[in-house]
């Protein structure tokens, strides 16, 4: 009986999460989600997708990443505009610093993933409340990347969706390793972050 029960639960518990429209509609215009991706935002996973493509001496990058947290998007923000924290929080991030006047987030990262130790600055408003939040990459080896990232209450969680792209001269990297670190810290960082949230 209590087998059955368990099951009968788990099914209803996949089923409505599949059938979350009001999600999968947010997230339409953005990128087309599958069943089993809302599912896997329901169980609290980071999806992250980098695309690398390279012609002649000329190299393009694009990124996606979707998360949905089952706290309320007022707890979410109080860490996520918390950026000099991400030092302390996340080991690969060796240090972080905002400069309000400038809107210019520095962070110096270094982890076995990186070709080597590298130093990123980031021109990005502190996320105060839901909506979108442009930024751009005005340094660096991917200089002049641009994205955005938008929060959105979903119900009683948050909804959080950010996207970038850039297209310069090439980086002297394999196209599968920009894509092997992007995804994989990405995913690592926010999963750290998430879990800072109680």
């Amino acid at each position: 009986m209590k087998l059955l029960i368990f099951f009968s639960t788990f099914f209803y518990t996949v089923c409505a999460m599949s059938k979350d429209t009001q999600l999968k509609n947010f997230y339409a215009p953005l990128w087309k989600m599958t069943d089993r991706s809302i599912e896997y935002l329901h169980e609290g996973e980071i999806l992250a997708d980098a695309d690398v493509e390279s012609e002649d001496k000329r190299q393009e990058f694009k990124m996606q990443v979707a998360a949905l947290h089952p706290k309320p998007c007022r707890k979410i923000l109080r860490k996520l505009a918390m950026f000099e924290k991400f030092e302390d929080w996340i080991s690969f991030i060796r240090s972080s610093k905002y400069n309000d006047k400038n809107r210019l987030w520095t962070i110096r990262a270094n982890h076995t993933l990186l070709p080597y130790p590298m130093l990123v600055h980031i021109i990005v408003d502190r996320p105060t409340k839901p909506g979108k939040y442009p930024f751009v990459f005005p340094t660096g080896m991917f200089t002049g990347l641009e994205g955005h990232f938008i929060i959105k209450k979903h119900k009683n969680k948050c909804a959080f969706y950010a996207t970038s792209y850039w297209q310069g001269k090439h980086t002297n990297l394999p196209n599968f390793v920009i894509e092997l670190f992007s995804e994989t810290l990405t995913k690592l960082g926010g999963e750290i972050v998430f879990r800072k949230i109680n």
